[in-house]
């Protein structure tokens, strides 16, 4: 393994803690995984206030475009989602609040972003021993 800074190694392992702890609460999700995961997605968009139509929500998530319209399709049926269509674009928009029913998914990660911010800027403001070999 290549010498690495302490202060960096200790980064690294923040980071690499905070992707496996989100990786483990949407593995929770079982088989609605990837449909959390365009909810999310639509989510996005809706905030940064542009929208994705199908397409951006595939190359967003990193599904394929078939199966966003399947999950697509199944919010719509839920109730969670209505689709506008702008000339050949079709685009999910939210409907209401779903705040109920994600509460304490989204309550989980951002208490697993805080705790690595936290570590983080800890590692920042810290003296780390950087006379320590790595092992």
């Amino acid at each position: 393994m290549p010498n690495i800074p302490a202060k960096e190694r200790l980064k690294r392992v923040a980071v690499i803690e905070l992707v496996l702890d989100l990786v483990a609460e949407l593995d929770k999700l079982g088989t609605s995984r990837d449909m959390h995961i365009v909810l999310m997605a639509i989510r996005l968009g809706n905030y940064q206030r542009r929208p994705m139509d199908v397409t951006a929500l595939a190359v967003a998530t990193s599904l394929p475009r078939t199966t966003v319209i399947r999950h697509i399709h199944a919010l719509e049926e839920l109730g969670r989602v209505k689709v506008v269509t702008n000339g050949r674009r079709a685009i999910p928009l939210l409907i209401g609040s779903d705040l109920p029913l994600v509460k304490g998914f989204y309550g989980k990660l951002e208490q697993l972003v805080n705790q690595a911010s936290s570590n983080l800027s800890k590692v920042d403001s810290s003296r780390v021993d950087t006379n320590v070999n790595d092992r």
